[in-house]
């Protein structure tokens, strides 16, 4: 790196310019002051600055401020410029009673609450962190690599970066850190390792020269190039619009974070100020460039406007010497004395609040409050905006107008998210943050090696070099890697599982493989150690037992089962009212329903059982009738239709009958029953209060067999419970005889397990669901069970009938009994009426007959 452009790096944080016989600080500092003299404190306030040397910052410079107070007799001191400088004077501070102001040591390794005479004017390191992890977040990738100074500065953002991402489910799975001012060959040995790690996201914390060296050499090896990614905290983010044009173009596709200032009338002036004094004094020095100042200068210009304005509100003179810790000279002074002024100006500093150049100017715990963060991008002629980050919003493309003062609202649409970045190698499709690297190593993935079941996962010959693995599981997982956008490299080891399927998935946790293929479960235990991909089998534990078939049965009162006892009784009583009902309505217009009561009880009891089958040869009479008895056949024709499919299916079908269906049911008679050896069931079984002499462990689908016939009283088990894919491929062979019930318990499948935070879940969890919603998905269960697939219901057909209820009906008598009522009530109505017109008639006529007929002379009538 050239000398000019060290020079121009170091002025992002120290004020520092182009050429090293000029600085932005010293412009800075008298713009300031005579914006104070001028516009604020008014022309009688006298702010003496001490001119000092602007030079290189060594460690013995931390001498310098006891020059500057005991000497100088300074009532303040703004530095110091850096963390390293910061975590000396914290102590000169706290000793001498003389505030200390810093407007660039970002550092979390300044500790604050035991040093209260240190006040931050700038965010501390740590505030970044969130926007970083929700940056990470909302691009999806799980692991990243920190890249930091191998100092206090550098380490002391890890914990906190650290956790901000973990508590966004992203790990940190390396943490790189590189000496200050190393040569480029450490430089390059710790990049070239990098690159051999999958992971391909890096968040880079350090100071802009040392970055700068970093992306050059990172640049030149080919780490700036299409699938990575590169992000830079904020010392580094805020230093990039006065970087020279060579650093950025190492840096393109670096996205960078750094604190957010709007901009105002204010800033608009004082630029014009400091450009207009610039030019003044270097208009005809050609080796000086203007550098354009930045947040670090904007936080310095508002600590002097706060520190007169603390002054000016003071009861002391007005006047104020200014220290500042920038330079290398001066000598030790033996005695420190402290300041008698010092604790009322930091009171009065930190009581104080305005708007400045940064924006709102306020301590809060003595730092600057969470500020809102710009996220920009680096392209190839400027430095982009792609979005913000803030406490009360998170991400987005527009930042709310609350913390942006003076500014119009600015309403982002709903799920706006942020603009489009271009990233390294000029890419726009977002990488996916991992990648296997050329030199990188094959992936060892564990197959248990089981004694039977080996339609899953068979083994042969696992100790020599012919060594074959093959089985449903393998074809999966092999046709679900065809499927990857890239190249997997693995290699199969056989791992000895008799024991425990634990004991496999703990060899992953502890990295012994980097993967588990096979028929592995996925249990919530499980889970805390190892990520699973999604299951591409069904789940649940299901129960196998011994089963008889239902030929011996009694059939004589068979006709009867296909309709429950209360569905009976219910046709019965609809029957019979439904007989009632119609004999009383045509009781008064049919002359079937006439005559004596013998005759009347007969015709009652026919009417009521030929509605029942329809077969009634009386013609109604009655319009009530005729609708009650359509009615009623509908009912019936439902009924006896649901009545024969059932009957003919209790008839036809050959039923096995299992011999046990409930679990309770062994546990109450204590039954012995039995489970896969070094499978969870045995657990699960503990939870359900079987004891452990109750349980017997087995290896083989013939064990299995053997102890089911044998039954509990000879030695054997009345039931097994295993996962449901393997009672399935029990079933294959012994289905005959044995009946599967469940599932008792739930779990979720087989699943492929690697480590915690492997991007190889993701990928292949997509690629696993297209080949199982595919036809291929299907063609590789047809190869390893035929074609009778594999079903929860395989093996064991239901051969339970559903008899019919008159729960099932119920719809259908409140139908008709409504109408049956309404019916009647209509009936009751018309008969009603006509009894009440003729006792009208019947009056009428006897009114008539009892009043005699007379003429106009009293003569009667002839």
């Amino acid at each position: 790196m050239t000398a000019e452009a060290s020079e121009c790096l170091r002025a992002a944080r120290g004020g520092w310019c182009a050429s090293a016989a000029t600085s932005v600080k010293p412009r800075l500092l008298n713009v300031c002051l005579n914006d104070l003299r001028f516009r604020f404190l008014g022309p009688r306030c006298q702010v003496p600055r001490h001119k000092l040397s602007q030079v290189r910052f060594h460690i013995s410079s931390s001498m310098f401020p006891l020059d500057l107070i005991n000497n100088k007799k300074v009532g303040i001191v703004i530095g110091p410029q850096n963390t390293l400088q910061a975590e000396f004077l914290t102590y000169l501070a706290n000793t001498t009673k003389v505030p200390v102001i810093t407007s660039s040591a970002t550092g979390d390794t300044v500790t604050q609450y035991h040093v209260p005479y240190f006040l931050r004017a700038c965010v501390k390191g740590s505030f970044q962190a969130a926007s970083i992890a929700a940056f990470v977040k909302s691009y999806g990738w799980k692991n990243v690599v920190l890249v930091y100074e191998d100092n206090n500065y550098g380490a002391g953002i890890l914990p906190s970066i650290t956790d901000a991402l973990e508590a966004v489910d992203v790990h940190v799975i390396n943490r790189s850190a590189i000496p200050t001012s190393c040569p480029g060959d450490r430089i390059d040995a710790e990049l070239y390792k990098l690159m051999t790690m999958q992971t391909r996201v890096f968040i880079v914390h350090m100071l802009p020269a040392d970055a700068a060296r970093l992306f050059a050499r990172a640049s030149a090896i080919g780490m700036l190039t299409e699938g990575y990614v590169w992000m830079v905290t904020d010392d580094i983010g805020i230093a990039l619009d006065v970087l020279p044009q060579h650093t950025t173009e190492t840096m393109l596709g670096v996205v960078g974070f750094r604190p957010y200032v709007a901009k105002s009338t204010r800033i608009t002036g004082f630029m014009d100020r400091f450009f207009t004094r610039y030019r003044a004094k270097y208009h005809q020095d050609p080796d000086v460039r203007v550098a354009k100042p930045t947040m670090f200068q904007y936080w310095a210009y508002d600590v002097v406007w706060a520190i007169a304005s603390a002054t000016e509100k003071s009861k002391r003179p007005r006047s104020l010497n200014l220290g500042s810790t920038t330079g290398y000279m001066g000598k030790l002074v033996d005695d420190l004395q402290p300041s008698p002024a010092g604790s009322e100006l930091l009171a009065s500093i930190i009581g104080g609040e305005f708007y400045g150049l940064a924006g709102r100017f306020r301590f809060v715990d003595r730092h600057l409050p969470v500020p809102p963060y710009e996220i920009v991008n680096v392209i190839e002629d400027k430095i982009r905006r792609i979005g913000f980050w803030s406490p009360g919003y998170g991400l987005s493309a527009f930042l709310n107008s609350s913390t942006r003062p003076g500014q119009a609202r600015r309403r982002a649409k709903a799920g706006q998210v942020l603009r489009a970045v271009i990233w390294p190698g000029d890419s726009i499709t977002v990488p996916r943050g991992w990648d296997f690297p050329a030199n990188g190593k094959i992936l060892q993935i564990a197959v248990p090696v089981r004694r039977d079941f080996k339609v899953f996962v068979k083994v042969e010959n696992p100790n020599s070099s012919m060594q074959s693995v093959t089985g449903y599981c393998i074809d999966v997982f092999e046709a679900a890697v065809k499927k990857l956008p890239y190249a997997l490299p693995f290699k199969y080891m056989p791992y000895d599982c008799a024991n425990s399927y634990d004991k496999l998935v703990s060899q992953v946790y502890f990295k012994t493989y980097d993967g588990a293929v096979g028929d592995v479960t996925i249990i919530a235990n499980r889970t805390r150690y190892v990520d699973f991909t999604v299951p591409y089998t069904e789940s649940g534990v299901s129960m196998l037992v011994l089963a008889r078939k239902d030929e011996d049965e009694p059939t004589m009162w068979i006709f009867l089962k296909p309709l429950t006892t209360d569905l009976w009784i219910a046709m019965v009583v609809f029957i019979v009212f439904t007989g009632l009902v119609v004999c009383t309505i045509e009781k008064p217009v049919n002359d079937q329903v006439q005559g004596s009561k013998w005759k009347q009880l007969n015709t009652y009891f026919y009417f009521a059982f030929s509605t029942g089958t329809s077969t009634h040869d009386q013609k109604f009479k009655s319009l009530q009738s005729k609708v009650i008895m359509v009615s009623w056949c509908f009912v019936l024709l439902v009924i006896v239709q649901s009545y024969t499919a059932s009957l003919s299916s209790m008839l036809t079908a050959k039923r096995l009958q299992p011999l046990v269906t409930d679990p309770m049911q062994l546990l109450h008679k204590g039954d012995y029953v039995g489970y896969q050896n070094g499978s969870f069931v045995h657990s699960m079984l503990r939870r359900l209060h079987f004891k452990d002499r109750q349980m017997m462990s087995f290896s083989t689908r013939e064990e299995y067999a053997d102890a089911l016939r044998k039954g509990s009283k000879e030695g054997g088990v009345s039931a097994i419970f295993d996962e449901t894919p393997y009672i399935n491929s029990f079933l294959l062979l012994y289905g005959k005889d044995f009946q599967k019930v469940g599932p008792i318990d739930r779990t979720v499948g087989f699943g492929f397990a690697f480590p915690k935070g492997s991007p190889l879940v993701e990928d292949l969890s997509k690629a696993m669901l297209n080949l199982i919603e595919g036809s291929e998905g299907s063609d590789i269960e047809r190869k390893w069970f035929g074609d009778r697939i594999l079903s929860l219901d395989y093996g064991s057909p239901d051969t339970s009938f559903s008899r019919l209820s008159s729960r099932s009906f119920k719809g259908l008598f409140i139908i008709n009994g409504c109408i049956l009522g309404l019916m009647f009530l209509i009936n009751c109505s018309r008969y009603a009426y006509a009894k009440f017109t003729a006792k009208r008639k019947a009056a009428a006529a006897s009114d008539g007959e009892a009043q005699p007929s007379t003429n106009g002379n009293d003569i009667p009538a002839v």
